[in-house]
């Protein structure tokens, strides 16, 4: 197996802080790259920010994003490897199995579980975590530089924004080997993205922002949870939040849902937003961060579960008071049928489906009535 191997992308749907969404985005696994393939754990990166790694928002959130097995070729003792295929000669490992051979050095931190401090050496115990520190903050190997170059000059080259996939091997005593093992054009989703400039009928369009991460379409949302403006208390947040789960659970995974509250989503600070961990609101398929009088941080981008968001494309609009190009219609909730409701939090039927449409290459959406 190869000491780690990742894909990148021409674009990033998913931009936080001072990121720009055309600088494009890599994954990084340990091994070989079907981790990434299959959507597994992997760590996720701008080429342009490496610094930057949301999925470790926390401490909390280490373990839990963390890659912790890896595939490699199970060589049979060299008995014909690779006569059944991939599927029947790739094995998973844990981790420790790399280590032995050596290959976690520049790839894994420790978590100091003492001090929830995280350590860029194998030296001391604890859990091994995935940070790739040796790579991207301490320069091992330069492959920031050259996933730049390959996306910038495999754009010009092909046209068109553009998919990488390589493998990298790490050696003490001789020559490291970046392996570019297949450059193609990335697959943009074929959706009408114009209607998002359009003028949209005033009584189907729901919402509209210049602040959205996702891409594509997102159809048949008959319900909102919706936390309650005018009956927002923020010393109640973490009754809010328990009062969302409830809605959540009762929806279940069949009935996907939009979710509207003032604040940080996920935050760990109750006075900055309501403070839900994932699985009190998993089965939100849209998410709504709003500004309100009196509650207006620096928007969060949902960084407190930001491995969901990525991992099952989600939709997250962002509303604040800094944006111009902003615009919620309330009447369309107001004229929606309350299946259910708490003193702070509403579950409401839509009599029409909303459709969310986000272009995920200029960070706009809207979502409206069908």
């Amino acid at each position: 197996y190869p000491t780690f191997s990742g894909v990148a992308q021409s674009y990033n749907y998913y931009p936080v802080s001072h990121m720009n969404r055309k600088q494009g985005i890599a994954f990084l696994a340990l091994g070989l790259g079907k981790t990434i393939a299959e959507g597994k754990k992997s760590l996720r990166f701008s080429p342009y920010y490496p610094d930057i790694i949301s999925q470790y928002y926390s401490s909390g959130t280490l373990l839990e994003n963390s890659q912790n097995e890896f595939y490699a070729l199970d060589i049979n003792k060299g008995k014909n490897p690779m006569r059944k295929g991939e599927d029947y000669n790739l094995s998973l490992y844990n981790l420790d199995i790399a280590e032995q051979d050596e290959e976690l050095k520049y790839l894994a931190s420790v978590l100091d579980t003492n001090d929830n401090v995280v350590r860029d050496s194998l030296l001391g115990s604890g859990p091994r975590i995935l940070t790739f520190s040796g790579i991207l903050k301490y320069n091992r190997f330069p492959l920031s530089d050259i996933l730049k170059y390959f996306l910038e000059y495999g754009e010009k080259s092909l046209g068109c924004p553009v998919e990488i996939e390589f493998a990298v091997n790490l050696h003490d005593n001789q020559k490291d080997e970046f392996s570019l093992l297949q450059i193609k054009p990335m697959t943009i989703n074929s959706f009408n993205r114009s209607i998002i400039d359009e003028d949209i009928d005033s009584d189907l369009l729901f919402c509209k922002s210049d602040i959205v991460l996702g891409e594509g379409l997102i159809d048949d949302i008959f319900h909102v949870v919706y936390v309650d403006i005018d009956k927002f208390d923020i010393s109640q947040s973490k009754m809010i939040a328990y009062q969302i789960e409830e809605f959540n659970k009762y929806l279940g995974s069949d009935k996907p849902y939009l979710l509207i509250g003032p604040g940080r989503w996920g935050s760990s600070d109750q006075w900055l937003g309501i403070p839900t961990s994932w699985e009190q609101i998993n089965n939100a398929k849209i998410i709504l961060e709003l500004g309100i009088e009196g509650l207006e941080p620096d928007p969060s981008f949902g960084s407190h579960f930001f491995q969901n968001l990525t991992s099952l494309h989600l939709g997250y609009f962002t509303f604040n008071k800094k944006q111009t190009n902003q615009h919620i219609n309330w009447n369309i909730l107001k004229k929606s049928q309350t299946e259910k409701s708490t003193e702070y939090v509403k579950l409401l039927k839509m009599e029409k489906p909303l459709k969310c449409i986000i272009d995920g290459t200029s960070g706009k959406g809207v979502i409206l009535q069908k």
